[in-house]
Parts: structure tokens; C-alpha cells; sequence
């Protein structure tokens, strides 16, 4: 993908440092370019490996990611994207400096400062933040209606705004995200990549599809393994049996959609491949010490 978009009818041969692309990542291994990226995962689950660590895919969910992030997508499962790749330039000419004072620890002032303060969830990593937001449904409507109108602009060029148009929108979004930022509590946690080699590939499958009926049968037969094995070597390596280390992994990924949206629990349920509510709210309890509806109160950031 490349970094730019060339004027046609309107500013032929000017390139505006801003490309679009709508995504399909379905059974494959494919690397992200590197760049500034707004990247929206609108459907579907898989894997996502940042630098050596792995982490699953949740949709919808925003990964805001800069030129030093080395992502690749590892699905086994279809994902559907949207994708605005930028160059810093766009938003101020001097940003390529700005960025490299900010990374030595120098500070901007006035507009510098504020136009640094949009890229922080680009810049800003952690052990707990690798870029990864969880969106609820009204945001990330929002999210995609914006990075579709930039499309438009860039794809079709309507008139001789476009340039400015599609920078204007790419301005929103930015100021729309940094103010999303701090409410991020934390997002999906890594995939435990130890144990036997035998195990990995059915921890990455569980990953990829707890939103879907597992039984423990299912997984014998696709792994070629017995139960007892099968069980054995999950015990080892996680502390919990297979049905017990998915229910888990559901639990974790529930977790910070109750934090951090204002989904529905119904929603959040089905997304996780739960259909009962009792048995979600007692696996949540037993999760967490509350019940989801408590742990809204008492954690969700966007009530508070």
C-alpha cells in the first residue's frame, strides 16, 4: 500500500501524503506496512503479532500504529478492515522533527505541542496499551463513517477540495481518538506463547474462535490428540483445563468491553460466544468477585 494519494482530474500528479484501503484479512498471514495507520476492525476475529508477542482480534476495535510498529495479522478467521495510512506531515509540516524531539524527551509549545497531543495514542506504548482500543458500536459507527468520507475524497475526488477536505477529516478523527485515548482502562492481553509446540496452535485456535462453540471432542479430533493429553498439557502450561482456559480467554475479553463500552451485556455475551446468561454471570463472578452489571457500575469508564 502506498503512502500517498495522486491528484487525477483536480491537482493531477500532486500527492497528498494519505492513502486509503478497505481490507479482507481471511486465512492468511499478511504483514502491515509500516507507517501511521489508523486501522478499524470492523467484523471477525484472529491474531494479531506486534513485535514477538501475539494478542487476539477484537472487533470493533481501532489500532492506532506509527512507523516503528511491526504488525502482522495471523488469522485463521476472516477480519474485515478499514484502513487510513498518513503521513505526519499532513497534519504539520514540521512533525517528522516534532516526532523526533518528542521520542528524546523535548517538548513542544502552542500549536506543535497540541498537534503532538493528537498522535499520543500512536506514539505512547505500554505493557498494557500496544495500540489496541476496544470501540462500542456508537463509536466505531462513527469511526468508519469518517474513515469512508475520507475515502470518497481520496477514491473519487470530487472536486478541488478534496485535499483539504480529506486532511480536515483525518484532523477530526485524530482529536475524536486522543479524546477516546484516556479512557482506554487496558485491552486484550497477550497470548501465552509457552509450553509444548504441540499446544500452541490450539491456544491460537481458541484465541481466534472462542466466539464459536468449542467442545473438548472438537478439538481432539482437528489436533489429532486425546483428551487426557489434550487436558494434560493445558494444565501444564496454563494452570486450567481446556474448557477452563476458554472460558478464560472469554472472560478477558469481556472484561475490558465492560469497562470500556457501553455495549450491552446481552451483546458483549454473544460476542464472546456465550448464550446463557446464567452461565455468563456466574463465570464472571467467579472471574472477576462481581457480576457484570456490578462491574459496570462500579469500573465503567465511560460512565464515570
Amino acid at each position: 500500500m502506498q503512502l500517498w494519494t495522486e491528484g487525477k482530474t483536480y491537482y493531477t500528479g500532486i500527492r497528498i501524503g494519505m492513502a486509503y484501503a478497505s481490507e479482507d484479512y481471511s486465512h492468511e498471514d499478511r504483514e502491515v506496512p509500516l507507517g501511521y495507520r489508523i486501522l478499524l476492525v470492523r467484523e471477525g476475529t484472529g491474531m494479531m503479532q506486534v513485535g514477538d508477542v501475539l494478542y487476539p482480534v477484537v472487533a470493533p476495535g481501532l489500532y492506532c500504529l506509527n512507523d516503528k510498529d511491526k504488525v502482522r495479522f495471523r488469522t485463521s478467521a476472516s477480519l474485515k478492515s478499514l484502513s487510513l495510512l498518513f503521513d505526519p506531515s499532513v497534519i504539520n509540516d514540521q512533525m517528522t522533527q516534532l516526532l523526533q524531539d518528542h521520542y528524546v524527551g523535548k517538548n513542544g509549545a502552542g500549536t506543535d505541542f497540541q498537534d503532538i497531543w493528537m498522535l499520543e495514542p500512536f506514539i505512547e506504548r505500554s505493557s498494557a496499551y500496544y495500540g489496541c482500543m476496544l470501540l462500542d458500536s456508537s463509536a466505531a459507527k462513527y469511526v468508519e463513517e469518517i474513515l469512508n468520507e475520507v475515502g470518497s475524497n481520496l477514491t473519487v475526488q470530487p472536486d478541488s477540495y478534496w485535499p483539504c477536505r480529506s486532511r480536515s477529516y483525518l484532523m477530526e478523527l485524530l482529536f475524536r481518538i486522543r479524546l477516546l485515548y484516556p479512557r482506554i482502562g487496558y485491552t486484550p492481553s497477550a497470548i501465552p506463547q509457552t509450553g509444548p509446540e504441540a499446544i500452541r496452535p490450539i491456544i491460537e485456535y481458541l484465541h481466534t474462535n472462542y466466539k464459536y462453540k468449542i467442545k473438548l471432542e472438537d478439538l481432539t479430533s482437528r489436533f489429532h490428540v486425546n483428551r487426557t493429553t489434550l487436558n494434560d498439557w493445558f494444565k501444564q502450561s496454563t494452570g486450567h483445563s481446556v474448557i477452563s482456559y476458554l472460558c478464560q480467554i472469554r472472560m478477558r475479553i469481556a472484561d475490558p468491553m465492560l469497562r470500556n463500552t457501553t455495549l450491552p451485556i446481552s451483546e458483549i455475551m454473544e460476542m464472546v460466544g456465550i448464550r446463557d446468561d446464567a452461565h455468563f454471570i456466574r463465570q464472571f463472578r467467579k472471574y472477576s468477585g462481581h457480576s457484570p452489571a456490578e462491574y459496570i457500575t462500579k469500573y465503567c469508564t465511560m460512565l464515570s
